[in-house]
């Protein structure tokens, strides 16, 4: 049996052909993330078939295909060799999902934001840290940080976020 080349730059085009012949099956999201959005999306009475899972992680690892692919072009379009935030908006924008960008740029903001203010944080001589020790404006809301470690997540909740986990607002 002939051994496969391992090569590290681009693919040819039978070679990505070789790739998504092997199925999709190979890039499809863990059913247990695609399981907590949709939960978070449903109400809690509501129940899921095990086709409905099926079709969620199938059509979902479709559309980011389809999205990363469209972001890809328009990397290349501008001569870029990696995919940035601005790339991924204008290929909703493309395949006409131009609806959800502005939400998506305010998501984009927030998380921006929010890594700024965890890079700031410094523990200073009294234990408190110096981004906790200033004072919000009146009037403003503050998000705090993800908690970090094995486990961490479960309270994130009660912990200012008042939205389920994948979100940082209120979900679509």
């Amino acid at each position: 049996m002939p051994r496969k080349e391992t090569y590290a730059g681009p693919l040819s085009a039978k070679a990505q052909q070789d790739l998504v012949s092997e199925g999709i099956e190979n890039f499809e999201l863990p059913k247990s993330v695609v399981m907590k959005i949709a939960k978070s999306a449903i109400p809690d009475n509501v129940k899921l078939q095990k086709e409905t899972v099926l079709s969620l992680v199938k059509g979902s690892t479709v559309f980011i295909n389809y999205l990363a692919a469209t972001a890809h072009d328009v990397a290349q379009s501008k001569q870029h060799k990696s995919i940035s935030a601005s790339d991924v908006l204008k290929a909703l924008e493309t395949i006409e999902f131009s609806d959800m960008v502005n939400k998506l740029q305010n998501e984009l903001t927030l998380y921006r934001d929010l890594a700024k203010t965890d890079k700031g944080r410094k523990v200073t001589a009294n234990g408190v840290s110096s981004a906790s020790a200033r004072k919000a404006p009146a009037g403003s809301t503050s998000v705090s940080a993800p908690p970090r470690g094995k486990g961490a997540g479960k309270d994130r909740i009660s912990a200012g976020n008042p939205f389920p986990p994948p979100f940082t607002s209120a979900p679509l």
